[in-house]
């Protein structure tokens, strides 16, 4: 048998056979008809990963692709970290697993401190296993600091599909049977969408002045006036899975404030945008640290590829469980993993780079270069209605005419298609289907991603 030649991670695409290969195929063939359709619905065969590192990922058929996804932005530090794999290795000699939130363990001690250091004011730290569940902390949280079951949440926005974060998910809406079993929790009002402003040609802009949160917080008085209120606000900073939607400057600020003046909890999801993936470490700090909000979620990169997700908050907040913990003692929130030994060991060891200067500056010259990169690629291309950046977050949006801006979902699935078979690999996002969006490893280096961008640009050509 053939020795492969060792992955580096900086590597450049290389296709030796049209994507999806015999060998990938076979291997999706056999999947599905273990699997079923409820983990991926597409009918054609996708290609199957087969081994990555850094920002580059390699298929059973050895093609390579350049990794403009970061498994759906998990690879915060590129694929098989030396430093996390290090990390793991060396617990895994140690302690694989602990007694949960029975009995804690030294790694999980170790974590908790360095992110409470990292969470400012939102010193208080619960571990999890995945972003939803650290949404579902959020809202159990909430209900318990305030009493209050409802939240108030956005139309657009993505927290994960297990039942208690799609109660404040509004795209994409599960199955119908699905839905109806829904408790009814959220309230969703508009989010800005600057390119598709209801009210004006920008939110914020002529014509609209902020309608947005004027709606949204007519809603609000409207339900907390009610028998049943509301007790806090949960919000993407960038709107993810809707299309990397960036809100005006001043929308965070306003929502903070007038949240804080109906007494509603502020949570912010930074599942996709923390840990340094649009610029500062937390996306929030965009608009001033004065802004903070009382719950925070984070995930994905967090862990730089381990299984990990987290809730910080205020200590207001947080110690309201403690009136929640039964005489047997036994903890309010548990879970047979909760702060699994590996996890907890990978994840300090990402969180030191993540939050390392150097690397800060490196992710910050990369996030300048995707936007430049994207708006170059606006001014040649008609079929772009618009392009938005923020640090390594990234999106196209595909229209039929500038004019009308009517989104164009089938642009988007050929330009996918045709970027798979250059060796790139990117997302498909956006309320209406036709966003591209790019979330690459923060390692990547600079010709990769102008290899990324020269291909998506000749591909729209």
């Amino acid at each position: 048998m053939k020795r492969r030649t060792p992955l580096q991670g900086d590597e450049l695409p290389s296709i030796v056979t049209p994507p999806p290969g015999p060998k990938s195929r076979a291997a999706a063939k056999r999947l599905r008809r273990a699997e079923g359709a409820a983990i991926w619905g597409r009918d054609e065969s996708p290609i199957v990963w087969s081994r990555a590192r850094g920002a580059v990922v390699e298929d059973l058929d050895g093609n390579r692709y350049l990794d403009m996804t970061s498994g759906f932005g998990v690879a915060s530090l590129g694929h098989a970290p030396p430093e996390v794999k290090r990390a793991v290795s060396a617990q895994a000699g140690r302690l694989v697993q602990g007694l949960g939130d029975l009995m804690p363990h030294a790694a999980r001690e170790r974590l908790v401190r360095r992110l409470s250091k990292l969470g400012g004011a939102l010193s208080r730290v619960l571990l999890a296993s995945t972003g939803a569940e650290a949404v579902e902390l959020a809202l159990k949280t909430a209900a318990i600091a305030t009493g209050r079951r409802r939240v108030v949440a956005f139309q657009g926005a993505y927290h994960g599909d297990s039942y208690g974060a799609l109660e404040v998910t509004d795209h994409p809406k599960p199955p119908g049977p699905v839905r109806a079993q829904l408790q009814g929790r959220a309230i969703h009002v508009p989010y800005p969408y600057p390119f598709r402003c209801a009210h004006g040609d920008r939110c914020g802009g002529v014509g609209c002045g902020g309608r947005c949160l004027e709606e949204a917080f007519a809603s609000i008085d409207a339900a907390l006036a009610g028998a049943d209120p509301p007790g806090a606000v949960i919000v993407e900073p960038i709107q993810g899975r809707a299309g990397a939607i960036v809100p005006p400057p001043g929308f965070l600020p306003e929502l903070c404030r007038l949240a804080r003046e109906r007494k509603l909890l502020v949570i912010y999801d930074e599942i996709l945008t923390g840990a340094g993936r649009t610029g500062p470490f937390w996306a929030w700090e965009r608009s001033g640290p004065e802004w903070e909000p009382d719950l925070l979620c984070a995930g994905k990169g967090l862990g730089g590829g381990v299984a990990i997700a987290a809730l910080f908050g205020k200590p207001a907040a947080m110690e309201a469980w403690r009136a929640h913990v039964p005489p047997s003692g036994e903890a309010p929130h548990a879970s047979t993993f909760y702060a699994h030994p590996l996890a907890c060991a990978g994840a300090l060891a990402a969180v030191e780079r993540l939050a390392a200067p150097e690397f800060r500056a490196h992710a910050e010259e990369m996030g300048k270069r995707l936007d430049e990169g994207l708006a170059r690629i606006a001014e040649r291309h008609r079929a772009v209605g618009e392009v938005r950046a923020a640090g390594l977050l990234g999106a196209i949006e595909l229209v039929r005419d500038r004019e009308s801006r009517e989104p164009d979902p089938k642009a988007l699935g050929r330009l996918i298609s045709a970027l798979l078979a250059r060796g790139v690999l990117a997302l498909p996002s956006g309320l209406h289907e036709n966003v591209l969006m790019l979330l690459p490893p923060l390692t990547i280096g600079a010709a990769q991603l102008g290899h990324a961008l020269e291909a998506i640009d000749a591909t729209l050509a």
